[in-house]
């Protein structure tokens, strides 16, 4: 059995975050954290984290995967609701920053952060603000622009009107609520995640000329992985993977990998995702 600890963390705010944390069978000072998307949480996925906590265990690599405050639908906060409706995506910086001062009071000295979806976001965003030395690797999987998602998922019509709806709703009060297909969105997150430019429109593939300053500026071994059935893509993995490369100029190394026939969950391939992140693992950081 995999030893796997139940663990908490509190960011400089005071949100509460809760967690796991899989030691490795030696000392080690080499972790990987694990950054959950949009309406995820730390116990989703729940093969792949066996899957890959029990590879990292066996190379010495700590494991950890904690909720960030997107995490669920709504959620409590100390001093509002937070969730997927209602988070700020700027305050991911607090979030990851927790996380990886935990890891390094328990002794790693070099971290890997790997994002998937939204968490591919947040962790770019957080290396262009801080620069985190400690860290030395980053893996973006399934790395899609949301403004394409969701344009995919409900239509241009229906995207414009309601992004003007948001913008109407975000002039009296950016927690007000709508449902959109299935989806639930404040007024205020809904603008954040689909205005071109913003701070969480970090892969704007959609736009051939869009400045790509975040990705630009990430300077440590860099992997980008997509499932070659992802639901979200508006192009076949392999070329979206040569329009990242194109975009990280200063990356120390570059690696795309496509896991063939899965989605954006990759479910049904958990097995072989693990394999290929411990591989690059081994390759490019340890």
């Amino acid at each position: 059995m995999i030893p796997v600890l139940l663990t908490q963390i509190k960011t400089s705010d005071g949100v509460t975050l809760d967690g796991i944390y899989v030691p490795p069978k030696r000392k080690s000072r080499t972790a990987l954290i694990w950054v959950h998307g949009l309406t995820s949480s730390f116990y989703s996925s729940q093969k792949l984290i066996s899957g890959l906590s029990s590879r990292c265990q066996k190379l010495g690599i700590g494991y950890f995967k904690f909720n960030n405050r997107g995490h669920d639908i709504v959620a409590r906060g100390p001093k509002r609701f937070l969730g997927t409706v209602f988070e700020k995506f700027e305050d991911c910086i607090l979030d990851v920053r927790a996380m990886i001062n935990e890891a390094e009071r328990m002794g790693y000295k070099n971290i890997i952060l790997a994002g998937h979806s939204t968490g591919a976001n947040k962790i770019v965003y957080y290396m262009h603000k801080t620069g985190d030395k400690r860290i030395k690797g980053l893996m973006l999987l399934g790395a899609v622009s949301d403004i394409v998602a969701e344009i995919k998922r409900i239509g241009r019509r229906k995207f414009e009107k309601n992004f003007q709806l948001a913008k109407r709703l975000c002039k009296k009060d950016p927690s007000a609520i709508f449902t959109s297909n299935g989806y639930l969105f404040s007024a205020g997150r809904n603008l954040s995640l689909f205005t071109p430019g913003r701070a969480e429109d970090t892969f704007p593939y959609y736009h051939p000329n869009a400045p790509w300053r975040a990705l630009n500026s990430i300077r440590t071994s860099l992997a980008v992985i997509f499932g070659s059935r992802d639901e979200h893509l508006d192009r076949p993995a392999k070329k979206l993977i040569e329009v990242f490369h194109k975009n990280a100029p200063n990356a120390k190394s570059f690696s795309g990998i496509v896991i063939k026939g899965t989605n954006h969950s990759f479910r049904g391939k958990e097995k072989e995702l693990a394999r290929e992140i411990i591989n690059w693992i081994k390759r490019a950081i340890v």
